[in-house]
């Protein structure tokens, strides 16, 4: 009996010993899981004199794993709305920088040269955001009219409202983030003072989002929305000048069939704008070879157009215009 009870005891002991190895064993960290990991994702936030504000974003990225395409060749960031213009690349690294539409809003990135496991990156660009603000009471107005509801009063009623969460990537963890909002002009924000701007910073999981709250006078800016349109989204280059040459030979075979005329109807005169959204956040992924993390290849009617075929077909149309109207 005694001798079953010291077995018992030492296979006790064992079991014990196995279970403190296990949790004693140091976890993976979720970059180590994924495909990629940043660094550094910083942000700094320069507000215009319409109320319009320049964002600047600074990413340290580090290429862990390479998937079917290879490895990182470009990159969207998720930006705050579809409203947004003058994407300028900042890093020489960077081809080029322009709006893109995938299920939201974002940045996209091509960057000169594919990067490969191992390595570690850094870009810089820059958008100008519109229609970021909320405007005074809004809010507050839009709950008691609909819902009923009785909203109490603070420190933010009669300002002007930035609410911005940056784009957040769902599948790779951020060592460090940092959001740098100019500190001129501000009455209110919900981050610390650091020298010119107001700071926020720290460590985002995957998927993990960062926000920041800022609230300025009534008079600190003209406060104008603007909506940016943003045509050919998602074509590929040689496919934008497919979709550019039908657009000339039928501006061409309408001028030879119609004769010259101006589109007009009920005292307005027909253009294309985008809509209006104060939404501010979006997400954001790594796309390599144009695969990766929910990005999609695609090409314009499934077939690839050559530029210099295309050109050929425009040149020769445009002499045979040439030719019929002179």
């Amino acid at each position: 009996m005694i001798k079953a009870f010291t077995k018992l005891k030492a296979l006790a002991a064992v079991m014990l010993m196995a279970l403190l190895t296990v949790f004693m064993l140091p976890l993976k960290s979720d970059a180590a899981m994924g495909m990629d990991e940043i660094i550094y994702y910083g942000i700094e936030v320069h507000p215009q004199e319409t109320g319009s504000v320049e964002l600047k974003y600074t990413i340290e990225w580090k290429v862990l794993k390479e998937d079917s395409n290879g490895g990182v060749s470009w990159v969207k960031i998720g930006i705050p709305n579809p409203n947004a213009e003058r994407f300028t690349a900042l890093s020489s690294n960077i081809k080029s920088v322009s709006y893109m539409s995938e299920g939201g809003s974002y940045a996209r990135v091509n960057f000169k040269r594919m990067y490969h496991a191992g390595e570690t990156f850094s870009f810089s660009f820059s958008i100008l955001q519109h229609n970021l603000f909320q405007e005074p009471d809004k809010a507050r107005s839009h709950l008691i009219s609909n819902y009923g509801m009785k909203v109490n009063h603070n420190e933010w009623d009669g300002l002007y409202i930035y609410s911005f969460t940056p784009g957040w990537f769902p599948e790779i963890p951020v060592d460090r983030y940092e959001i740098r909002w100019d500190s001129a002009k501000v009455l209110k924000c919900d981050a610390e003072l650091q020298g010119n701007y107001y700071v926020k910073s720290g460590y985002l999981p995957s998927n993990g989002q960062a926000y920041i709250r800022v609230g300025y006078d009534k008079t600190a800016f003209s406060y104008t929305r603007k909506n940016v349109s943003h045509p050919f989204v998602g074509i590929k280059d040689d496919t934008t000048l497919l979709v550019i040459g039908i657009i000339i030979i039928v501006f061409f075979l309408s001028r030879l069939t119609f004769g010259d005329s101006y589109l007009y109807h009920g005292g307005g005169h027909n253009h294309f704008h985008g809509g209006g959204c104060a939404c501010a956040c979006a997400c954001a992924c790594a796309c390599a070879g144009g695969g990766r993390a929910g990005c999609s290849r695609k090409d314009f009617y499934g077939a690839k157009v050559s530029s210099k075929r295309l050109k050929k077909v425009l040149k020769d149309g445009a002499k045979d215009a040439e030719s019929e109207t002179v």
